[in-house]
């Protein structure tokens, strides 16, 4: 998987075990709806840091904790 997709479903499983919309944490992480839908949408090849940061702090969580996930091993990761 493309590194934005890896974000994107990365978001989408803490969404769903928390129970939140894509609005609660563009709310808690100060993001544009827009912005984090396309995200989620995988409608960019580019993420900023920034965006990532603020989807962590929506989530209460660090970057480490984020990326502490089976889904970002090296077998998962393509640059395809």
């Amino acid at each position: 998987m493309k590194f934005n997709q890896l974000i994107a479903k990365r978001t989408r499983n803490l969404l769903r075990s928390r129970n939140w919309t894509q609005y609660r944490l563009a709310q808690r992480g100060a993001l544009p709806l827009s912005t984090l839908s396309h995200v989620l949408k995988c409608k960019s090849d580019t993420l900023t840091l920034e965006t990532l940061l603020n989807i962590c702090r929506g989530f209460d969580i660090t970057l480490f904790e984020f990326f502490d996930d089976e889904l970002f091993t090296s077998e998962n990761i393509s640059d395809d």
